[in-house]
């Protein structure tokens, strides 16, 4: 009875599935939230005050680990000693601790004195507590991330071992990469009712994927008492006395150097690739995300036919020649024209396709497989310098490509911009002062009480076009989209209607019409809630959450002040509480915030140049082609093979 319970559980394929989808959740939740603050880079230089360069060292905090503590190595020798249960349980959690501290540091809480905040601005004064706070968290998701991939591989090579393992260990690259990606697509549509809720949703995945881990720990138990499972790999261990033989053979050394151009040329790029759209091609965030995405989504559709292609009919030193032409092509794309940004963006889809594909694969044949635990940790270990100082680099260029994007307009200017109808007059230029003349660009604007980097009164985006001297005209207070307004300064000495009407089986439904009464709640944040009751010939919708759009009207004169979409819940009794200028902001009208008179100070911040940025980049580029070359070179000496199939009796 016994041999036949264990053989059924060791055999079972619903198991091994329910396996694979938990490891698989957990490496999309790392995946996700390595992404997800992509799109938000000018957020966070906008209500963070961070500088590109405070962003790339943000960024590269994540790959200090695997660069000065060894990671890669010490990773894999904790896994080996304690095993696969609780060095994942481990390092997922410093994965979720991590982004928790990440999301901390952006918070206002944090902002606002919260636990840390003293410690955090006792040191480095010149760099702020937020950067610090961010920083070691983005540090402590890297130091539990990189292990727990290996770990969540692991998982999938015990129960799979001898299956469909090839098949199982596709399908868990394929759903991390689906988690870039929609870290990609997700974040920019999570900005509302506050920014940082895109990363506070990032930090829930991480603990969700604790929680997957935990439910795979108590099947693993299960299991290890009923069955041994043998996955001990001498080859994946990493021995420092066979390093030597592999820095003397050159082929090691140019598929390493290759590697490290790469990735550096692909993962920090994705990195500033929304803010590069935004700001060059003047798309909205949704958009730039979506667009950033279509790179991921094409690796996961393109990575398994090129790895067939190069088991199948060999090639694998022009693919990655050709991989990495492509990289050339689409960053000089973005570096030297304003062609069609998708265009860029695919090629480096298949680029990011092709190398991988036929990289990975063509090391085994370079390198005996007594040694390959080895050549893969020194890759990897080589590959994770570039991923944490090429940020750095990028955003040291970016802040010398653009001394001049962000003017500050003093109080004494925003009372020139008050006395002349709210209209503000600005130039923007390129890093020498030249102007950038007869160009489309989006303008953002930030108005603060009191001071610069106050409190928010008002946020908007502007599109304009300079003229011939580079110069451009704004109205503040009258954006094309208007991102944040604070709701708390509406002038209350005005009458106000409300209209609340919800959208019911692909109709408009008006289920609310009267006059508009503030309740302001003893708080900090002088938060404005609004209350009603719903009459009974809409008690259908009683004891429900609702979505609409709730509209604010001048009793005297009629016109729209306010339009905010919301969701909030119907008590039993047709009552229900809104707290206002938390939903998705449609329109507000500035003359009702007192935007007009009063003391205020604001922000231009003008596009980002990413010329010089990207032409690193296209550097990278040509430098994995020069590498490229003399591998398939050597190849030709050495005889590895690199160009025949993988599989053997193929052609």
């Amino acid at each position: 009875m016994v041999a036949k319970i264990r053989k059924t559980l060791q055999e079972s394929r619903t198991a091994r599935w329910i396996v694979l989808i938990l490891a698989s959740f957990g490496m999309a939740t790392n995946y996700y939230f390595y992404d997800a603050l992509a799109p938000l880079a000018d957020l966070i230089r906008m209500n963070l005050g961070f500088s590109s360069s405070e962003y790339g060292f943000f960024v590269s905090a994540y790959s200090i680990p695997n660069v000065f503590l060894a990671m890669a190595v010490l990773g894999g020798i904790i896994l080996d000693r304690i095993g696969i249960r609780i060095t994942g349980f481990s390092f997922i959690f410093l994965m979720a601790a991590g982004g928790t501290i990440t999301a901390y540091g952006a918070s206002d809480y944090f902002l606002s004195g919260g636990f840390g905040y003293n410690f955090m601005n006792s040191f480095w004064t010149s760099y702020s507590p937020a950067l610090k706070m961010m920083s070691l968290g983005f540090f402590v998701f890297g130091l539990g991330a990189e292990t727990s991939i290996v770990v969540l591989s692991k998982v999938i090579v015990k129960w799979f071992k001898g299956k469909e393992l090839a098949l199982a260990l596709g399908l868990n690259l394929a759903i991390g990469r689906l988690g870039a990606a929609l870290a990609f697509t997700l974040s920019p549509r999570l900005i509302y009712p506050e920014w940082t809720t895109a990363i506070w949703f990032g930090a829930l995945l991480l603990w969700l994927g604790l929680v997957a881990f935990v439910v795979y720990m108590l099947m693993d138990i299960k299991i290890d008492r009923q069955v041994k499972i043998d996955i001990s790999d001498p080859e994946d261990e990493f021995r420092w006395k066979d390093l030597k033989d592999l820095v003397t053979n050159r082929s090691v050394i140019y598929i390493t150097l290759l590697c490290v151009t790469f990735y550096s040329a692909v993962f920090p790029f994705l990195k500033f690739a929304p803010d590069l759209l935004m700001n060059k091609f003047s798309m909205p965030r949704v958009l730039a995300g979506d667009v950033t995405s279509y790179l991921m989504y094409g690796t996961i559709l393109l990575t398994p036919l090129f790895g067939w292609i190069t088991d199948n009919k060999g090639k694998s030193a022009t693919l990655m020649y050709l991989g990495s032409g492509l990289l050339i092509i689409a960053h000089l794309m973005f570096a030297l024209t304003y062609i069609e940004p998708r265009i860029p963006i695919v090629l480096l889809g298949i680029a990011f396709s092709l190398v991988p594909a036929a990289m990975w694969p063509a090391v085994t044949k370079i390198v005996r497989e007594s040694k390959l635990g080895t050549a893969y940790g020194f890759m990897f270990s080589v590959q994770n310098i570039g991923l944490w100082a090429f940020p750095l680099l990028i955003g040291l260029v970016l802040d010398a490509s653009n001394p001049f994007y962000r003017s500050e307009i003093d109080e004494g200017q925003f009372n020139n911009v008050q006395a002349s109808e709210m209209y503000y007059t600005g130039s923007y230029t390129d890093r020498k002062g030249d102007p950038n003349q007869n160009m489309s660009i989006h303008i953002n604007t930030t108005v603060f009480e009191d001071s610069i980097s106050g409190n928010i009164a008002w946020r908007e985006t502007h599109m304009v076009t300079t003229d011939s001297h580079g110069e451009f005209r704004i109205q503040l207070g009258h954006g094309d989209v208007i991102s944040n307004v604070d709701f708390s300064r509406l002038n209350q000495d005005i009458g106000y209607r409300t209209e609340i009407i919800i959208s019911r089986r692909n109709e408009d439904l008006l289920i609310f019409d009267d006059p508009f009464i503030a309740d302001s709640r003893s708080s900090a944040d002088d938060e404005q809630f609004f209350t009603g009751e719903i009459g009974p010939q809409h008690q259908h919708l009683f004891e429900s959450t609702v979505r609409g759009q709730i509209f604010l009207y001048d009793e005297n004169s009629g016109e729209k002040v306010w339009q905010e979409g919301a969701r909030f819940y119907i008590e039993r009794d047709g009552s229900f509480e809104i707290p206002m200028g938390y939903g998705r902001l449609a329109f507000a009208d500035p003359r009702y915030f007192g935007l007009h008179e009063g003391s205020y100070e604001a922000e231009i911040i003008k596009p980002l140049d990413y010329t010089n940025a990207m032409l690193i980049f296209s550097l990278l580029g040509f430098a994995g082609f020069l590498f490229a070359f003399l591998l398939k070179r050597e190849d030709k000496t050495s005889g590895y093979g690199l160009e025949k199939p993988n599989k053997e009796g193929s052609s």
